[in-house]
């Protein structure tokens, strides 16, 4: 893997500027830091303000996990033109699969049943998956080993793991990489760059619609082919990608006027 910040990886940046890129990123672990109480995630302020900067530059999405009602309140004020949630199986248009809504109904009460007497673990239901947190278990290892069992239990679920949660889906629902490429073809964009922190992110690296695949925290075992090197450098990707587009496009007046007016 190639740091994203490097000198190595200028030329590849200036590529993203120079096709305008789709950019799309994840949030927990990536736009904003994972913390034990997931309903107080946040963007830092400065990552907001370029985020905006940079979403005015090029075309953006956000593609997460989590719901797509709850990640539009956290995005509030980021001109996106996209906003997927539930591991990209929520786009945001189209009615819901009630037929899926009834399946997870039933997965979150009989995980419940299943977990009832393990302390610290949260079912989150987000409609159309189910995410079992464990962050706040004291026995965690335990916990853990309890939740995978309880998740791999559920008739016709497709199980995966994340930072101390385990995520339940539909099998034949889209994942990442598959709601990244729709975004690519929808807004004919030849390829996109995806920056994201996690397992659930492997799918997006790996499609062939991303061109660039960047994530937090170098793995060996990434199908990304860049890395930067923390959550807190998201701060320092965004303004490289800045930096590219002024560069390339001769826009250091009207980033600086865009800066001033932004805050």
């Amino acid at each position: 893997m190639i740091d994203v910040l490097s000198d190595e990886a200028r030329p590849v940046l200036d590529d993203v500027a120079r096709r305008r890129m789709l950019l799309a990123f994840d949030f927990d672990g990536t736009l904003a830091p994972l913390v034990d109480d997931r309903d107080a995630a946040g963007m830092p302020d400065s990552t907001r303000r370029l985020l905006r900067l940079v979403s005015i530059l090029y075309p953006c999405a956000v593609v997460s996990g989590r719901s797509r009602r709850d990640l539009v309140r956290r995005l509030d004020g980021v001109p996106l033109l996209a906003v997927v949630g539930n591991h990209g199986a929520e786009a945001g248009h189209g009615p819901v699969d009630g037929t899926v809504r009834d399946l997870v109904i039933g997965w979150r009460e009989a995980a419940r049943a299943a977990l009832a007497g393990v302390a610290g673990v949260e079912i989150e239901d987000k409609g159309l998956s189910l995410a079992i947190h464990y962050r706040r278990a004291r026995a965690r290892e335990d916990a853990a080993r309890a939740v995978a069992a309880a998740a791999r239990a559920l008739p016709g679920a497709r199980v995966f793991g994340g930072h101390e949660v385990v995520n339940v889906v539909p099998p034949d629902l889209h994942d990442k990489g598959l709601a990244v490429a729709g975004l690519v073809a929808r807004l004919s964009r030849g390829e996109a760059l995806y920056v994201g922190d996690d397992v659930t992110d492997e799918d997006a690296f790996a499609s062939p619609a991303v061109a660039v695949g960047i994530r937090v925290g170098a793995s060996p075992s990434s199908a990304a082919g860049y890395f930067v090197p923390s959550q807190e450098r998201v701060d320092d990707l965004l303004r490289a990608l800045l930096r590219a587009r002024r560069r390339l496009e001769g826009l250091d007046d009207r980033v600086d006027a865009l800066e001033r007016m932004l805050g």
